[in-house]
């Protein structure tokens, strides 16, 4: 894979649902806002003003609305590049609780043809029969990704939560298959989320995947930089793997242009994600990244 491929700036979509990590009325604050699908199409384009062309999303519950208004908007299905990010874990604890698991099935399928639905049921009631679970892990990816369709996937992300599963209990055939599964299937770059970078990195290393897209924390404070901060610089000199950098600002407890100054001191990152909550947040921040890692 190629750095080129790769976005420099991404937009995060943490703002949008209410995400945030240190604050949960900071979070309700920007949900409030972002409820309102318009808002979030207006922070699209602020991004796009200012060169950014990549944007990052989950595959929150709410999702279907903010994809919808993506492909209805020709300049948005055309110009934004879309980072994927699987799976949403709440999402479906939440919607099994409330819904059962057939409506859960069902609702994901949305957007599905009937025959494409009969050809989903059958091939998952084929992986569970056969024990085929890597098979039925593919399935769930399929789901996942019914959102996006028609938009210009870049990357496909396994979701920080399933890697360190992964990584807690050593499943290197997991990774492998996702791997080969994004690549034969949908063409595109997988991609991983970990808050723990240098025993992911190993774990990658045993797979026996070099040059891999691989989002994770990287701030001045350490903020889920796992095991330490030190630790994962010392990774992030040793490996070949391209880091997009996530929690720049420590959930909001560190201005930009101290966060963008201490990415651009390391040497080792040119790709962050970033959240915006209003015009004059996104153009400070851009400046500042712009001038601070050069790109």
């Amino acid at each position: 894979m190629s750095d080129a491929a790769i976005d420099s700036i991404i937009l995060g979509d943490n703002q949008f649902f209410g995400v945030n990590h240190m604050s949960q009325d900071k979070g309700q604050e920007t949900y409030e806002k972002f409820k309102d699908v318009s808002e979030i199409r207006k922070t699209l384009y602020y991004a796009l003003d200012n060169g950014v062309k990549g944007v990052m999303f989950s595959t929150h519950p709410a999702i279907y609305q903010i994809t919808d208004m993506m492909r209805a908007d020709p300049v948005l299905k055309k110009e934004l590049g879309v980072y994927v990010n699987v799976p949403y874990i709440v999402k479906y604890v939440s919607m099994v609780t409330e819904m059962g698991v057939y409506k859960t099935v069902k609702a994901m399928l949305r957007g599905q043809t009937f025959p494409q639905r009969v050809k989903y049921f059958m091939t998952s009631g084929y992986n569970v029969m056969t024990q085929d679970y890597l098979g039925i892990t593919h399935r769930l990816i399929d789901v996942e990704l019914i959102p996006f369709r028609g938009l210009a996937i870049k990357a496909i992300f396994l979701h920080n939560c399933l890697c360190d599963l992964i990584l807690g209990y050593d499943m290197t055939m997991i990774i492998k298959s996702f791997d080969g599964y994004i690549r034969k299937r949908y063409d595109t770059i997988p991609a991983y989320g970990t808050l723990n970078y240098p025993l992911f990195c190993r774990l990658l290393e045993k797979a026996g995947i070099e040059n891999a897209l691989v989002m994770a924390a990287v701030n001045k404070k350490g903020f889920l930089m796992n095991p330490s901060r030190e630790a994962c610089e010392e990774a992030m000199k040793k490996y070949s793997h391209t880091v997009l950098a996530m929690a720049t600002l420590a959930s909001g407890s560190i201005k930009p242009r101290e966060a963008y100054e201490y990415i651009g001191a390391l040497g080792t990152v040119r790709h962050v994600v970033v959240g915006l909550s209003s015009k004059g947040h996104a153009e400070e921040t851009f400046r500042i990244l712009h001038d601070k890692l050069k790109i």
